[in-house]
Order: C-alpha cells, then sequence, then structure tokens
C-alpha cells in the first residue's frame, strides 16, 4: 500500500516538474506574444543568416527568421519568412538589411523605415506581406573594395604589359638623358648672370647718352624735314605750272612773231624758243624732285640711294 502512494506522488511530481518546464520555456521563448508571419525578399548573398536567426527592428529584437529558401519561380530571388510581434509598425515604407554579429560573422534581419509613408502593406497572394531587402552599408563597401581590386588588378597586368625589357630600357636611356639635361642646364644657369652681365654693359653703350642724343637729333630732322615736304610739293607743283604758263605765253609769242619782219625772225624767234626750252627743262626737272621728294622724304636727310653697279664696277652681277 506505501509502495502505491509513493509511486503516485513520485508521477504527480514528475507530472508538475514537466509542467514548469514547458510553462517556463514558453515564457522564455517570447511565445505569449502575437507574431505576425513577412516575407523578406532578397536578391543579394545572404551570407551568415539561418533559421532561427534574429529579425529587429531598428535594433530591437522583434522576432526570428523560420524558413529560408530560394523562389522557384525566380531562383534571382532568396525568399526569408520571418516571424515578427504583431505590434511591430511594418509599413509601406519599411526595409531590411542584412547586418552582421560583430566579427562572428552571424546575420540578421534588420528592419529600418524612411517614415515616408505611413500606410499598412498589403498581403500578396500567398497571403503574406513582402519586405524588400536593400543592400547594407557594408556590401556597398565590399562591392567598391571588389572593383578596386579588379581594377588594380589591370592595372597592374598593364604596368607588366607596359614596363617590357625594351621599354625598360628605353625609360633608362631617357632619364640618364634627363641626368645629362639637368647637368647642362645647371652649367648654363652658372654662366648666366655673367652673360647677362655682359649684354646688360653692350646695352648701355649701344643705348648711352651719345647715342640717345644723336637718335633723338636724326628724328627731330627727319620730322621737319617730313613737315616741310607738304609746302615744298605745293611751291614745286605752283612752279611747274607757272613754267607751263610761261611757255604757252613763248608759243603764243612765236605765233605772233611769224608775222614780223625779217629780222626779228631770224634774231628775236631763236632766242625766244631758246628761252621756251629751258624754261621747258627746268619745270620738268622740279617735277621730278617734286615726285622723288613725296616718293622718298627721308631722302632730304640721308641722300639719294646709289644706282647699281654698271660693267666693271665693284659689285656688278
Amino acid at each position: 500500500m506505501e509502495n502505491r502512494s509513493f509511486a503516485l506522488a513520485t508521477g504527480l511530481f514528475l507530472l508538475g516538474l514537466i509542467i514548469a518546464a514547458v510553462a517556463t520555456g514558453a515564457w522564455l521563448s517570447g511565445s505569449q506574444k502575437s507574431r505576425t508571419m513577412y516575407r523578406v525578399v532578397s536578391t543579394g548573398s545572404v551570407t551568415g543568416l539561418n533559421p532561427q536567426g534574429q529579425v529587429r527592428y531598428r535594433g530591437i529584437s522583434v522576432g526570428r527568421v523560420s524558413r529560408i529558401e530560394l523562389d522557384r519561380g525566380d531562383l534571382r530571388r532568396i525568399l526569408i519568412d520571418v516571424e515578427v510581434d504583431s505590434d511591430t509598425p511594418i509599413t509601406r515604407s519599411t526595409y531590411a538589411q542584412l547586418g552582421q554579429e560583430g566579427i562572428t560573422g552571424i546575420a540578421y534581419v534588420h528592419l529600418l523605415d524612411e517614415g515616408k509613408d505611413k500606410a499598412p502593406r498589403e498581403a500578396g497572394s500567398d497571403g503574406l506581406i513582402e519586405i524588400v531587402m536593400r543592400s547594407s552599408a557594408m556590401d556597398d563597401i565590399f562591392e567598391a573594395a571588389s572593383g578596386v581590386a579588379k581594377e588594380a588588378k589591370e592595372i597592374a597586368a598593364a604596368l607588366n604589359a607596359l614596363l617590357t625589357t625594351d621599354n625598360r630600357r628605353n625609360v633608362s636611356t631617357t632619364l640618364a638623358s634627363l641626368e645629362r639635361a639637368s647637368a647642362n642646364l645647371a652649367q648654363a644657369s652658372k654662366q648666366l648672370p655673367g652673360a647677362l652681365a655682359r649684354a646688360d654693359r653692350g646695352l648701355q653703350s649701344v643705348f648711352s647718352e651719345e647715342n640717345v642724343r644723336r637718335t633723338s637729333e636724326a628724328l627731330e630732322r627727319m620730322n621737319q624735314a617730313a613737315r616741310e615736304l607738304p609746302q615744298i610739293a605745293g611751291e614745286s607743283r605752283k612752279l611747274v605750272e607757272d613754267a607751263r604758263q610761261l611757255v604757252a605765253q613763248a608759243v603764243r609769242l612765236a605765233g605772233e612773231a611769224q608775222g614780223a619782219t625779217g629780222s626779228v625772225r631770224r634774231e628775236t624767234l631763236p632766242r625766244v624758243n631758246a628761252l621756251a626750252e629751258s624754261v621747258e627743262r627746268g619745270a620738268e626737272r622740279i617735277g621730278r624732285l617734286a615726285t622723288e621728294l613725296e616718293r622718298r622724304p627721308d631722302s632730304v636727310v640721308w641722300g639719294r640711294p646709289g644706282g647699281r653697279p654698271g660693267p666693271g664696277e665693284s659689285g656688278f652681277e
């Protein structure tokens, strides 16, 4: 009788212990809270994420990952089913990122909200609300690092192709030439002060006060001659005109003298003709002088240029 009572007490104790353990486990797992199923869709890698992984909303733990599988309709998509506390504010602005637990490599689903649209999301054809997973900052860094590494490899390959034996020899020759040019330039820079000093002395001798004074006087004479040229040309034209009038009068006088006596024709008329010819030759010379002054006004100062040497003269070609 006592053995049966002891066995019954033992059984009741074990039953109570099991019930307490189940209640404690349920309390520790938080199953007392109601949860909603969501589907996170990722087109990138989800390395480190496993079932029963954490789901956090802005850093707060709000659920667990229940299942991870490929979308059979589109193999580029990875479907991540998560259980999230029903009171978590999931809106149209909510998106997911893949977070990392320190240096352990364990990943979790991190839900974030931009706050642009507070309306709740609508469920899809399968009854689940889909949340898009975006690339995280670490993903962008890794992608950028991969691109940099790829470019570095391409640059290294290009350098290897560029620095062939012939090219290295050419570069060495170019560097040696540059070194010689630098040495010559240094030597030339040392000689430059002396050359500048000699040039300065030469310029000072050329532009001395005496030379400057002579140049100024010559320019002044040229300016004076240039100012007098118009007057000389006008007077020359007037003299030519007077000579032409005198010739006309002489011709007229010769015509009138034709009816005179024979002695007048023999003595007076030849003299008048000679005078007319002399005046005409003078007028032609004055005309040529005026034309020459108009063409070469500097001949007043420097004289007429020498003519070309003739046969037998020095410089004849």
